[in-house]
C-alpha cells in the first residue's frame, strides 16, 4: 500500500510540474479553491495560513493533502470542516514556492487535485540611496545609478523623476536598475532636481532629491596613450605621450602607474 501511495505522489507532482512548466498555473482544472492570508505576497518571515476546500463531484473527502513545490506537507495541518484543510507555516522564508492540494476521496483511488497556488515572499524596498547622475561625453545619455538596498525577492519598480528648475516641466522614467536618458530630452534648461521612487506591492519608498546642472557631471573622454619612452639621463625617466579626446576646456590630466610586481597604484 505505502508503495502504490508514493507512486500517485509522484503522478501527482509530475501533473503539477508539467501544468506549470507549460503554460502556467492557469492550466490547472481546480476541483476547488485553494487561498492563502494574508496574502499570496507577503513579507518575509511572517506567519501564514494556506486553506482549501474541495468541490469535488461525488467525493466526501477522507483526507485533505498539501504539497509545497512538490513535497507532501506532514505536519501543521487541521482539518476544519468535511471539506476544508489548513496548512500554517511559522516564519515563512522562501522567496517563492508553488503549493498545491488534494483530496483522498476513497482508499481505493488515488489523490484528486483540488487546485495550487504560486506564493513569493520578500520586502518592502528600502529608501534609494546614493543617487548619482553623469555625463560620458559624446554617449548622448545622462546616466543616473543609486544604491537600491537590500535584495527585495520580489517584483520590484523604480521610477526616476526629472524636474527642470527652469520650467517646473517634470518627466518620469521606468526602469529597474539605473537609466540613461537622452540628453535631447532634457532641453527644458541646465538645472535640474532628480530623485528616485522604488515600488512594490509591500510598500513605497522616495529617494532625497539630487540637484544637477547638466554641465556640471560631464565627464570627459578618456585621453589615449600614443607611446611611452625612457630618457636615459643621471636620473632615468618615462616620458608618456597622449592624445586628448575630449572637447572640454580647462581639463587637466592625471597619471597613476605602478610596477608589475607592486599592487600599489601612484598618481603624478
Amino acid at each position: 500500500m505505502n508503495q502504490v501511495t508514493i507512486h500517485w505522489d509522484v503522478v501527482i507532482a509530475l501533473y503539477i510540474f508539467f501544468s506549470w512548466c507549460h503554460g502556467g498555473i492557469t492550466n490547472i482544472n481546480c476541483s476547488g479553491h485553494i487561498w492563502v492570508e494574508p496574502a499570496t505576497i507577503f513579507k518575509m518571515g511572517m506567519n501564514i495560513s494556506i486553506y482549501c476546500q474541495a468541490a469535488i463531484r461525488n467525493c466526501q473527502p477522507r483526507k485533505l493533502y498539501f504539497y509545497k513545490n512538490g513535497i507532501k506537507e506532514r505536519f501543521h495541518i487541521t482539518r476544519i470542516n468535511k471539506t476544508t484543510a489548513r496548512l500554517w507555516y511559522n516564519n515563512f522564508v522562501e522567496p517563492q514556492a508553488f503549493v498545491y492540494c488534494t483530496a483522498e476521496c476513497s482508499r481505493y483511488f488515488p489523490e484528486t487535485l483540488i487546485c495550487g497556488k504560486d506564493i513569493s515572499s520578500g520586502y518592502p524596498p528600502d529608501v534609494p540611496d546614493k543617487v548619482t547622475c553623469v555625463i560620458y561625453e559624446y554617449s548622448g545619455n545622462m546616466t543616473c545609478t543609486w544604491n537600491p538596498g537590500r535584495p527585495t525577492y520580489i517584483d520590484t519598480k523604480y521610477v526616476v523623476y526629472v524636474k527642470s528648475l527652469e520650467t517646473e516641466e517634470e518627466q518620469e522614467y521606468l526602469t529597474s536598475s539605473y537609466i540613461n536618458i537622452s540628453t535631447d530630452s532634457l532641453q527644458k534648461g541646465k538645472k535640474y532636481l532628480v530623485w528616485v521612487q522604488a515600488s512594490n506591492v509591500l510598500g513605497t519608498e522616495k529617494s532625497k532629491q539630487l540637484q544637477i546642472h547638466l554641465d556640471d557631471i560631464v565627464i570627459p573622454s578618456a585621453s589615449i596613450i600614443s607611446r611611452a619612452e625612457d630618457i636615459n639621463t643621471t636620473v632615468s625617466k618615462t616620458v608618456i605621450h597622449w592624445n586628448s579626446q575630449t572637447s572640454i576646456e580647462k581639463v587637466s590630466c592625471e597619471m597613476r602607474y605602478k610596477a608589475t610586481t607592486n599592487q600599489t597604484w601612484n598618481v603624478s
